[in-house]
């Protein structure tokens, strides 16, 4: 499976103190990096909230970090604000490199050695990032030897998968914990980081107000992006974040943030859209695997 993801935002990081900085700025732990890994990071406010995830690749003497379209001026933003008396810098290489992820499919040989080949697992098993020159997009899909993803196949895969992006499921008022994303992108062995704190505070708590779960129509006819969840009481206690047709299940699926209390599995919640109730939801453990698997056994 080819995954083209070159509209992300990508920037190079260079200098002695790149792993110092980094590893101060993100919640993952970048000393683990190998040359040729990538791992999944957060960069928070002071209060623990999101301020953009993104991923963070290791390469000879660089890192090479990618995230979100709409968090490019932010995102930089945000890192370049600590960079003081450090031996860092960031540049933006959005227009001139390209990403592509395979995935269930070895990496082609004879790449050229312009081409960043490393291991990832960002739609949940492993597979391999390449970063490359843009004007070598043309050479690396006819390597691949399949088609990339239509956007709307894209969708589909990662909402399948639980996979939460910018914009959706993850916004500045989103805690990680929250979109389930303490045990992919953070470490809670490393140093300090900005927000460390009320991370480590949820920890000890044990549990936060909300959960991002996957949700499957039971009665209706779609579940609208932007949609409410609510109780048989009338009170609202989540907001579908995705949704999509899944030719895999055979009905419409989300993604969406609920109230802790009204997250469990198997939990029934009506749907409501512009005042109306339009249908009803299950609530479903991600990623929709277990229910494929189900229904194709049948």
């Amino acid at each position: 499976m080819l995954i083209d993801l070159s509209s992300r935002a990508k920037f190079r990081v260079v200098g002695e103190d790149r792993f110092r900085f980094l590893n101060g700025q993100l919640t993952n732990d970048i000393r683990q990096l190998q040359n040729g890994e990538t791992i999944y990071a957060c960069a928070l406010t002071a209060k623990g909230k999101l301020s953009g995830d993104l991923y963070v690749t290791a390469g000879e003497g660089q890192f090479l970090l990618d995230c979100e379209r709409s968090l490019r001026e932010g995102l930089a933003a945000r890192l370049e604000r600590y960079i003081i008396a450090d031996d860092v810098a960031l540049e933006d290489i959005t227009a001139q490199f390209g990403l592509m992820h395979l995935l269930d499919q070895a990496v082609p040989g004879g790449m050229p050695h312009e081409v960043c080949v490393a291991r990832s697992d960002r739609f949940g098993e492993r597979g391999h990032d390449l970063f490359f020159p843009i004007q070598l997009a043309p050479e690396l899909r006819s390597r691949s030897g399949t088609e990339a993803l239509t956007p709307s196949q894209f969708e589909q895969f990662r909402i399948e998968r639980g996979i939460p992006v910018w914009g959706a499921e993850l916004t500045e008022e989103v805690i990680p914990a929250e979109a389930a994303l303490d045990d992919r992108a953070i470490s809670y062995t490393k140093g300090c980081y900005l927000g460390q704190e009320i991370i480590s505070r949820i920890k000890s708590v044990g549990h936060v107000n909300r959960h991002l779960r996957g949700l499957r129509l039971l009665q209706g006819e779609q579940i609208p992006k932007g949609a409410q969840m609510a109780l048989n009481d009338g009170s609202i206690v989540g907001k579908i974040t995705s949704s999509c047709f899944s030719v895999r299940i055979g009905s419409w699926i989300g993604l969406g943030l609920i109230r802790r209390g009204s997250a469990v599995p198997g939990t029934e919640l009506g749907l409501k859209h512009d005042s109306g109730l339009i249908g009803v939801v299950e609530v479903c453990r991600l990623p929709f695997d277990a229910i494929a698997r189900s229904l194709t056994s049948e």
